[in-house]
């Protein structure tokens, strides 16, 4: 299976439930980024620091 895989802040979270959904068919893993990589992680729709991690897989990475 594929590895979906989106980065999004507080605004964008719902979008990226829904696009990971989409490309998937199945249920997405909501994972809160860590403060560390927080700073420098930016979210995939817009330039804000990114909050979440959502995808199709539980990463063994973010924490």
């Amino acid at each position: 299976m594929e590895n979906v895989t989106k980065k999004a802040c507080e605004t964008h979270i719902y979008r990226a439930l829904d696009e990971v959904t989409a490309k998937t068919a199945a249920f997405p893993v909501m994972e809160t980024i860590n403060n560390d990589e927080e700073l420098s992680t930016p979210c995939d729709y817009c330039q804000q620091a990114a909050i979440y991690v959502v995808s199709n897989m539980q990463s063994p990475t973010i924490s």
